[in-house]
């Protein structure tokens, strides 16, 4: 209970932050716009995802469980993971992760982007929220086994780990990638005829691909997870800076009803 508490309570000082950082937006040269309507929708359900991920009912598997996993199970796509096991490259995972989360504040040296810091914070902050609620309320919901339970590399004290049934998707891959993804795309609207987007782009792609073999080559996860986070980061971190922009048709927004019921609407202008 205690754990859903500070749960909550952090979805409130988010849904605080939005709220202020929207109503306070002074109008400027950002190619970004803000609106309650979308913002404290994307704040609404980033909360709901993580408060969902918090009661889902989730337990780790046991050493009995372990022993009965059956790798007949696992698709010839995903297979070779099993065999998989590796201490550095868990390591180096963790290192490219907490390097991606850090990446889009290297635009901060744009004195465009430093003018523009609120829209930009927003931007981030939000973008991290909501991948994070979309991968963990996965994560539970799937329970997928890791690929090193099924061999005999990792030792038991790996096995029994809170966290050996949160395969399906890889979370180090979709925050490294909405990370990036943000950046290039960001630094795209910030400097539309630069010359330097197609390398940032390019990083962009890379890096939370070598992320997602880092985890593969440790056994963390199986291929198909990794493709599903590259895919969910990758859209999160390119969709949100669009729904943002001025020019944007795309219009997403949460509506309170006469019988008290919240209903989210999404419109396209063409």
């Amino acid at each position: 209970m205690r754990r859903i508490i500070d749960l909550a309570q952090r979805v409130l000082v988010l849904i605080t932050i939005v709220s202020a950082l929207v109503v306070g937006q002074e109008k400027n040269n950002s190619p970004y716009s803000f609106s309650k309507g979308l913002d404290m929708t994307i704040a609404s359900v980033s909360g709901g995802l993580l408060l969902g991920s918090i009661l889902v009912d989730y337990t780790p598997m046991g050493v009995e469980d372990i022993a009965n996993l059956n790798s007949d199970d696992i698709s010839s796509y995903d297979i070779k993971a099993i065999k998989n096991w590796d201490l550095g490259s868990i390591k180096m995972s963790d290192l490219l992760l907490y390097s991606s989360i850090a990446a889009p504040g290297l635009l901060l040296t744009d004195k465009t982007v430093r003018n523009d810091y609120r829209s930009f914070s927003l931007l981030w902050a939000e973008s991290v929220f909501l991948t994070l609620g979309i991968t963990n309320l996965t994560k539970v919901l799937v329970s997928r086994p890791r690929p090193y339970l099924y061999g005999d590399k990792a030792p038991e004290e790996y096995k029994i780990k809170d966290d050996n049934r949160k395969s399906f998707f890889s979370g180090h891959t979709s925050i490294s990638a909405v990370s990036c993804f943000l950046m290039a795309s960001m630094y795209d609207d910030y400097n539309p005829d630069s010359k330097l987007s197609p390398y940032l782009w390019a990083g962009a792609g890379f890096i939370p691909a070598l992320t997602a073999y880092y985890r593969y080559d440790a056994g963390k996860h199986f291929p198909s997870d990794l493709v599903a986070g590259y895919i969910v980061g990758s859209a999160v971190g390119i969709m949100v800076p669009k729904w943002h922009t001025k020019n944007s048709k795309i219009n997403v927004g949460l509506t309170l009803q006469m019988s008290g019921k919240i209903k989210t609407h999404l419109s396209y202008r063409f």
